[in-house]
Parts: C-alpha cells; structure tokens; sequence
C-alpha cells in the first residue's frame, strides 16, 4: 500500500514537471530576436554616410521595425542615440545618416524589432570627413578633384594629401599617388639645386605602410617623379618636398628619361615660360610596365609597391592674370598625354616621342575608368567650356 502511494506521488510530480517545463517552453527568450548584421559604411561625407543592415532571422516572429542607430558613443541604442526607421521584414536595407558633424568618429549599429524585443547589428566606426573648403586661385585643385579624393582613412584607395607644394590622391593598396596636381609659373623657378633627398612620407596615415627610397633599389625602374623635382626649384624646401616616396611612382628608364623629361621641359620651357600659368595634372593605372632589363613586373618591394600600366598628364596652359577660371574659355590651351609604362618603346634621346601619344581628356578618362579609376577632370570649370576642352587634341 505504502508503495503503490509513493508510485502516485512520483507520477504526480512527474506529470507537474513535465507540464511546467512545456509552459517554459512558450515564453519568449533571446532566441526568438531578430538576427541581423551592420552594412558597410558607403558615400561619407562632412555632414552625411550610408550603412544599412541585413537581416538573417526574424526569431520566429514577423519583424515590425528595423533600421540603423548612431552615436558618438561606442554603444548606440534606440533609446539613446539618433535612428532611421526603414520599414518591416526581412529584406536587407539601407539607410542614410543625416546632420553629422564633420570630422567626428561615429558609431553606428543596425536594428531590427518583433513582438519579443529589439535586437542588434555589430557595431562598426568611421570618421566624418572634414569641412569641405573651396580651392583658391593657383591652388592645384582649383579646377576640380580629379578623382573626389578625401582626407579620411575611410578612403584608403583615394586619399587626398596635401604634400604643401602640390596636392595628391594616394593609394594605400598601390603604394603609390593615383595622381598628383599641381600649379606652375615662373615665380615658382629659381636657383635651388637638386636636392636628392628620396624619404618616405612620415606624414602619411598611421599605420599605413611607408614606400622607402630603397623600395625601388634593384627593380630596374627609377623613382619616377610626378611633381618634377624642377618645377619646385625656388626653395630648398619646395624641392625637398618632391622627393617624397608618396610623389614616385615605378616608371620605365627609357621613358623617364627620355620622352617624359623632354614633356616636363616643353611645358615648363615652352608652354609657360614668363608669360604664362599651367595646372598640371599627372596620374597613373592599370598594373604591369617592363623595366630596364624590358621584364614585365606587376609590382615591387614584396608587392607593397604597384607598376602602373599607363602614364598620363594634363596641362592646361593660359597667360597669367587672376580670376583664372573666369578667364578659361574654348580657346584655351590643353595638353593630354597617356603613354604605355614600357621600358622598350622609348629612348632616353628621343624626348620628343610625347608627341605621339597624345590624346584627348575624354579618351584618357574612359581609359582610366575602365581600369578603375573613376577620373574626372575640370569640374569646377564652366559646364559650357568643360566639353570643349575635354575634347581637345593638342596640335
């Protein structure tokens, strides 16, 4: 009898147990969240960025609300920070940011809500850029940026530098300038010599890695100037400054020395002279140039370094005066160039060869935009005069 009584007792609690745990097993926990993760930050400026989320579970319950959250504060949540709200589902989404404040570190985070809570993205961080300023007269991008480049490490592919004698936009990835700009006139000419002094640029990002001046020992192509040491010869300082690693690129001997050198000595000599002023735009793409002993490498100094492909240069030329972009018309003078980085095409006696790979703005910038390069020059000119000039062909 005793036993029959503790067999009921046993039942009963089992049947108590077994009920208990099935209703734990319909109350919500953290599994029945959303999951979902953080787009990556796209088109950042001063004031505005671009992220998103993508949402890979709805937790078993239909998701209500979802959008992203941002702070200066590492931890933006709903209740704290400012937000998007991008509609309902499972779909992925983006979302614009608004109001920032320029050159600020942020922290942004996606959402996404169902009838059991609020759950979210990873967190990810990016910088704002800084106040955009409008170039002066004489100042290398006072016709425009030619490729929207931005003093932001957000922007390791097309970095905006400004190395005081010329500006450049740098890539981290190739080790090298995609172009540099600068302004040309006599009152830039003196008689400081050449100083020889390659360095790396210590100003670059930290953390980046710093193209040394033996980078280039042994791989058969010169430390090719962009900015031409003798465009900057009326201080030592100026000089020194074009001997910075971050204004090198890898370029062909025969052709550094021999149609390239007599290009820079035209427009300088020639085409500016007393009388005249040039903005100058030198830029490089593509990957692969053959060197002295005419080897085809694709890049130098363990890979950190990239061998462009192609060379190019823009110069427009007019007489000296101020207000230069009201003064920029049809008629004015320019000269595009784009020749192949190839050590056996050249001599370093015919520095005259340029003349054969001249070619027009329009040409050159469909070239470099089908490599990668999203080249667009003059912006800043007249939307009447721009098409003429990115026309022309120098005759």
């Amino acid at each position: 009898m005793k036993s029959f009584k503790l067999l009921k007792i046993i039942a009963s609690c089992t049947f108590l147990y077994s009920c208990s745990k099935n209703t734990n097993d319909l109350r919500p926990t953290t599994s029945g969240l959303p999951s979902l993760t953080t787009s990556a930050l796209i088109s950042i400026t001063p004031t505005t960025a671009v992220s998103g989320g993508n949402i890979t579970s709805d937790g078993g319950s239909t998701v209500t609300a979802k959008g992203i959250v941002w702070d200066i504060n590492s931890n933006p949540t709903l209740t704290t920070s400012s937000k998007t709200v991008n509609g309902t589902g499972i779909s992925g989404y983006s979302s614009d940011m608004i109001g920032l404040t320029p050159n600020n570190i942020y922290y942004v985070r996606a959402y996404a809500t169902n009838q059991n809570g609020t759950s979210y993205g990873n967190v990810l961080s990016f910088a704002s850029l800084p106040p955009l300023s409008i170039p002066g007269e004489n100042d290398p991008l006072y016709l425009g940026n030619p490729t929207n480049a931005q003093t932001s490490i957000s922007f390791p592919g097309n970095y905006l530098k400004n190395n005081n004698y010329y500006k450049l936009g740098y890539s981290q990835s190739r080790g090298t300038p995609v172009w540099v700009a600068w302004h040309l006139q006599s009152e830039d000419l003196g008689s400081t010599p050449r100083q020889n002094d390659f360095r790396p640029d210590i100003s670059l990002p930290a953390g980046w890695y710093q193209v040394q001046n033996s980078s280039y020992t042994g791989s058969g192509f010169d430390r090719g100037h962009n900015c031409p040491s003798a465009d900057r010869t009326l201080t030592v300082a100026a000089n020194s400054s074009t001997f910075l690693m971050t204004n090198m690129i890898p370029q062909a001997p025969t052709l550094n020395q021999g149609p390239w050198a007599g290009l820079e000595n035209f427009i300088r000599s020639t085409l500016v002279g007393t009388n005249n002023e040039a903005y100058i735009v030198m830029g490089n793409f593509g990957q692969g140039g053959y060197n002295s002993s005419n080897i085809l490498f694709n890049t130098i100094d363990g890979g950190n370094v990239t061998v462009p492909s192609k060379v190019w240069k823009v110069v427009l030329i007019m007489p000296k005066g101020t207000n230069d972009l009201t003064r920029i018309n049809s008629a004015t003078t320019v000269l595009t160039v784009n020749m192949p980085n190839d050590n056996r095409l050249f001599t370093t006696s015919g520095t005259a060869a340029w003349i054969n790979y001249l070619t027009t703005i329009n040409t050159l910038e469909s070239e470099a935009s089908a490599s990668g390069v999203p080249l667009n020059l003059f912006q800043s000119v007249a939307d009447s005069i721009r098409p003429v000039l990115k026309a022309k062909l120098y005759q």
